[in-house]
């Protein structure tokens, strides 16, 4: 069972869980919460439709393959924190202005739930960073992150609970003020990383090493020029290798295979590596 879809099922038992729980409690931040987590149930879905579309072949229409779905999927999952938590933000703030200071606190049950929320979302951000971080998956790292920000979330909604219960029955309605507003913050991030996948932002460093990597190789006089274009968590680079111009075809195609598997050996989450050569006479 994919990772996703281990998520969605929690995601899903965790809403019912949190609505159900929340409304008999009377919990503010706990039902918050709840609708956090109806919107992570669309997002992993997304995200898990995402990560197998990506994982496509190259065809006719699609030369480069599909990887750039995870990108797409990534900007909708930013984009659904962004409106999940200004919901929640002004519902909070409505809820307050509308109970004052009178409401009665939350019941003893809303505690339980928060802190099952706080277990499981931590065993899933540990499962989906892992697996994102090995396989550069951006619809699995913005879902680590989403994770995440639900451990906040719910060690938020456990202490608004807490504190209500004790004595002050506002703190739970300006619990589910602060969760709304800390999910808009992480929003940001997964929406500004993904924006620059597709609109082909190289990452930092990587055309440098390329061209480290190009220039070192026996055979090779410089490396003109490098190109790196992120494909959704991978990357396809293009590259200008200068050899001598006296040399065989065969020759200067072994130079430029040597180049292409040094770089798909040295280089993390290399999609592809397109080498162009020509013929030189700069000393390095």
């Amino acid at each position: 069972m994919s990772v996703q879809l281990v998520a969605l099922l929690a995601n899903v038992a965790l809403a019912v869980l949190k609505f159900t729980v929340g409304h008999a409690a009377g919990s503010r931040a706990l039902v918050a919460d709840g609708f956090n987590s109806a919107g992570d149930v669309l997002a992993t879905f997304v995200a898990w439709l995402a990560f197998r579309y990506a994982r496509r072949a190259p065809d006719a229409d699609h030369p480069y393959g599909h990887a750039n779905a995870e990108a797409l999927a990534g900007l909708l999952i930013a984009g659904m924190l962004l409106a999940t938590g200004g919901f929640i933000a002004i519902d909070g703030i409505d809820t307050e202005l509308s109970s004052g200071p009178t409401a009665a606190p939350p019941g003893a049950l809303a505690l339980a739930a928060a802190a099952i929320t706080m277990a499981i979302k931590t065993a899933l951000w540990l499962v989906s960073r892992r697996v994102g971080l090995r396989t550069n998956s951006p619809t699995l790292l913005a879902s680590a992150r989403d994770h995440v920000s639900d451990v906040v979330i719910g060690a938020a909604a456990f202490t608004g609970i807490a504190l209500s219960r004790s004595g002050v029955p506002a703190l739970d309605g300006i619990c589910a003020i602060a969760i709304g507003a800390w999910i808009v913050v992480l929003g940001i991030k997964p929406l500004r990383e993904n924006v620059g996948i597709l609109m082909h932002q190289a990452p930092v460093g990587h055309a440098d090493r390329a061209r480290a990597i190009g220039r070192r190789i026996a055979g090779a006089i410089d490396v003109a020029e490098v190109r790196v274009q992120p494909l959704g968590g991978q990357y396809r680079i293009d590259l200008v290798l200068l050899v001598d111009g006296s040399l065989s075809v065969v020759a200067a195609h072994t130079i430029a295979h040597e180049v292409e598997s040094a770089i798909r050996a040295e280089l993390e989450h290399v999609h592809e590596v397109y080498v162009h050569v020509e013929p030189g006479t700069a000393v390095r």
